[in-house]
């Protein structure tokens, strides 16, 4: 069976004991009906009993720890072979049938929260260190980027025609998605015109949060879907040009100055607008160029200043515009700018007056960083021929006309990005990406953490006289791999064998002791922030 319109058809476990699988479905916790008796409540119930009252059950939870929060796990069985890192002699060989199921659980990591809350958190709190680390320092950055000039910037789309907004001025809510402060009338005209088609192109509504209407054009037969579409599919190359452009006015500025050379090294998040064009928010840190070891993050010369690096982005923002290649259909290409809504602050490591603190601007990023098309209405897979119809309508909603124009547009040859990137709206660039010089990777974040989960192994087999555990001294990844003393290597020879955890559940009680373990870290996390914020006194990042 096809999936309905605007919902997405995930893979089913191949190994069921109960009537609904989990990881078929894209969000926990699966729908609960208010009977308790009703069969499919009587079967997670029944299962989730089943595996508690099992004699290994700890050993189960233990062995699922690491995925137990995720939605839809990956299942691998196989061999762990341990191998001598001198010789290349495999030692031993461990089955996965010796495991509890008989699999490895391996958490999905998708970064979309809609689709698997537990590994977008762990992908949120991966993206928040990674960008707080290029503000303040720490994790291989050095602490003096802290006194480095930074801006926050956030760069939209031009219009394509007329949509329903929602404007609030002077808003005071501290949490912006859930204002509850009266907003303007959407399109208040005393003299209403009337668009080709007959659509009048006025709106007194008050629009709230969420509204449905919000983003949706007032004619859509006026709104430019193709130019739409296009942009978002160039909007990497406008941001490429204008960073390139801030740059050389910041240089020119230096050499006049009589200053060396500088750089700017950036963070920058992408965001889905509710009228489906994505728009940027980008952390921008002024760094020096050191011409004997150019690579390094070195400090920017003193008589450049955030000011400086405001005024260059902004008028890089307002200056930067070019013009597509021509396509069949639009044979004078389509003109590719920014739009007239822009704002850039400084950043400081306290928030005073216009400023952000690093933070703040650290959470944005990485809460951004897991959102995908949903604000749009939409949400679906890579799009083929044969699904292409459940998603796309040259006359249908909003979004379905967005698709149809990105997929239509793809026909042509050097244009067949359009087509590869049509669930996407026609972008299809990575949601957080960052200069090479500006922080840490994924990567290095990731092995860190593998590193200290070792050490956490560790600690189970070193009794000590007392009979307590022995605390092994946790570290980092790169001096793990490089201790003498580790002499094997455990590589796995494994092969899929599903998706999704066995029943309900067991769904049930994985997730339930991950959240519980969630709640606790969280609970820890306000603790020590609470402790930091009473310490704390302002200290300016930036000049």
């Amino acid at each position: 069976m096809s999936p309905a319109p605007g919902r997405t058809a995930l893979p089913h476990s191949s190994d069921q004991r109960s009537p609904q699988l989990p990881g078929t479905a894209a969000v926990w916790p699966p729908t609960i009906t208010n009977d308790p008796f009703s069969s499919e409540q009587r079967y997670t119930i029944r299962d989730a009993l089943q595996r508690a009252s099992q004699p290994g059950y700890d050993s189960w939870l233990r062995h699922v720890e690491s995925a137990s929060g995720c939605t839809h796990p990956i299942r691998l069985r196989g061999d762990l072979a341990t191998v001598d890192i001198h010789t290349g002699e495999v030692l031993t060989v461990t089955s996965t049938q010796t495991f509890p199921d008989g699999v490895i659980y391996k958490a999905c990591g998708n970064r979309r929260h809609t689709v698997c809350p537990s590994c977008a958190t762990v992908y949120q709190a991966d993206a928040y260190h990674l960008v707080r680390a290029g503000l303040v320092g720490g994790k291989t950055v050095p602490t003096s980027v802290r006194h480095h000039p930074a801006v926050f910037a956030t760069l939209t789309a031009p219009t394509f025609g007329e949509v329903h907004t929602r404007v609030v001025r002077d808003c005071t809510c501290r949490d912006k998605s859930r204002c509850t402060c009266r907003s303007e009338p959407c399109h208040a005209r005393h003299t209403p015109k009337t668009c080709p088609h007959g659509v009048r192109l006025v709106c007194w509504r008050r629009h709230g949060v969420g509204d449905e209407q919000l983003g949706r054009p007032l004619c859509a037969d006026c709104y430019d879907h193709a130019h739409h579409v296009v942009w978002n599919n160039q909007a990497g190359e406008l941001w490429r040009r204008t960073k390139q452009e801030a740059e050389r006015h910041l240089n020119k500025q230096a050499r006049a100055r009589g200053l060396p050379r500088v750089r700017l090294s950036h963070g920058k998040a992408a965001e889905y607008q509710a009228r489906g064009a994505i728009h940027f928010h980008a952390l921008l840190r002024l760094d020096g160029i050191d011409p004997d070891t150019p690579d390094a993050i070195t400090a920017p010369p003193g008589g450049i200043t955030a000011d400086d690096v405001i005024a260059a982005v902004t008028r890089a923002a307002t200056t930067i515009a070019y013009t597509t290649d021509p396509h069949p259909t639009h044979l004078d290409g389509w003109l590719i700018t920014w739009g007239d809504q822009h704002e850039i602050r400084p950043i400081t490591l306290s928030a005073s007056g216009d400023a952000l603190d690093d933070q703040a601007v650290a959470a944005y990023l990485a809460k951004y960083s897991t959102k995908g098309t949903e604000a749009t209405g939409h949400t679906s897979r890579r799009l083929t021929p044969d699904t292409i119809d459940l998603y796309a309508n040259l006359h249908g909603t909003h979004p379905e006309r967005l698709i149809a124009a990105a997929w239509t547009l793809g026909k042509a040859p050097e244009w067949a990005g359009l087509r590869r990137w049509a669930h996407m709206l026609g972008f299809g660039g990575h949601f957080l990406t960052k200069a090479r010089r500006y922080s840490i990777t994924f990567g290095s974040i990731r092995q860190e953490r593998a590193a200290y989960r070792r050490a956490q192994a560790l600690n189970d087999g070193h009794p000590r006289p007392e009979g307590h555990p022995e605390t092994a001294p946790f570290q980092c990844q790169a001096n793990l791999d490089t201790k003498t003393e580790e002499t094997t290597l455990i590589i796995g020879f494994l092969t899929y064998a599903g998706t999704g955890w066995h029943t309900t559940g067991d769904q049930l009680l994985a997730n339930t002791a991950a959240a519980q373990a969630r709640e606790r870290t969280r609970a820890g996390h306000e603790e020590l922030a609470h402790d930091a914020w009473e310490q704390s006194s302002f200290t300016p990042l930036a000049a």
